[in-house]
């Protein structure tokens, strides 16, 4: 069953206070409207309950519209409030409407009508609001979970927002700025993906390599993409550090090599490259194979020529690089 719909109604004027009571009637017989007329049954009513809208006069004995419109939003920034008066103007509007006012309609006969579409089209406003806090709030939270950084920047690059991810994989802190050298990277691709993808919604993929502040080099896989927020541009990302993935990738093509290399040499020869490669001295490889000395220089010869190297430190390598392969 759902919740009946809460609404603070502020007016010090009795008569004022029926009319809207009446139209909130009309609309949502089944509401549960608070009646507040003084400061003190302001404050105590809205440290002590919640609302889903509310409806305020801007000219008050004790105070005004404004007042109240701060007063709530500071509680609930997602709480609709609605301005009903007949002493207001364009500027005191303007004012509330910068406060967070929802709704502003003149305190007449002829405006009351239009009080019911103005409450529900705040209610249905407000229930959109809390939606996409939620879900925001949701996907910061999966965001966080996978270790998927995500910025904000305008379209020259400038960063104006990241999180927590984001931070940690710059190794700094989520209230400073983003690290300068990742900065100027997205500024330039920021300038690249402006004059590439003129359009919104557009997502383009860049891999950038940096120096942390530790002094590693990171891989960062960026996705990009255009937006239009309220008329002017701006560049919303994701950031996936893919540093230990490129190592393994590249760790897995050397091992590829390495047993390619392998595999071109004879039985002997790969006896021959094992032993070397254990630090074993060719007296003691021969003696262990029962060969003649000079047969295991030759082998050696032989291998490291089809292997192209050449030291033992690099056919060191090479049997680690085929041995972390097989290991795989």
């Amino acid at each position: 069953m759902p919740s009946r719909t809460r609404i603070l109604l502020v007016d010090d004027n009795p008569q004022d206070r029926r009319l809207v009571l009446r139209e909130i009637r009309r609309g949502r017989p089944d509401a549960v409207v608070v009646e507040v007329f003084d400061r003190q049954g302001l404050d105590l009513t809205l440290s002590s309950q919640r609302f889903d809208l509310v409806i305020t006069d801007y000219h008050l004995q004790w105070s005004d519209g404004l007042h109240v419109v701060k007063k709530v939003k500071r509680l609930d920034a997602h709480c609709p409030v609605i301005m009903f008066t007949g002493t207001g103007n364009e500027e005191v509007a303007v004012q509330a409407m910068k406060e967070g006012l929802d709704d502003y309609i003149i305190k007449n006969v002829r405006h009351l009508v239009r009080l019911r579409g103005a409450i529900e089209a705040a209610l249905e406003h407000a229930a959109e609001r809390r939606r996409a806090a939620n879900l925001a709030k949701r996907l910061e939270g999966l965001l966080a979970s996978l270790n998927v950084g995500a910025f904000r920047c305008t379209s020259e690059g400038q960063v104006v927002d990241f999180n927590a991810p984001l931070a940690n994989m710059l190794s700094s802190s989520p209230s400073e700025r983003v690290h300068p050298a990742l900065e100027a990277r997205l500024s330039s691709l920021a300038a690249q993906l402006t004059s590439d993808a003129p359009s919104s919604g557009d997502v383009n993929e860049r891999e950038l390599v940096f120096q942390s502040d530790n002094g590693e080099p990171r891989i960062l896989r960026i996705s990009l993409m255009r937006i239009d927020d309220e008329g002017s541009a701006c560049i919303e990302g994701l950031v996936q550090d893919v540093t230990l993935q490129r190592r393994l990738e590249q760790e897995r093509r050397q091992a590829d090599v390495a047993a390619a290399q392998i595999a071109m040499l004879s039985p002997r020869e790969s006896e021959v490259l094992l032993r070397v490669a254990a630090g074993e001295p060719n007296k003691v490889i021969a003696r262990r194979l029962d060969i003649a000395e000079k047969t295991v220089e030759k082998h050696r010869a032989n291998l490291m020529r089809k292997t192209s190297a050449r030291s033992v430190a690099d056919l060191v390598r090479l049997v680690m690089a085929a041995q972390h392969g097989e290991e795989r």
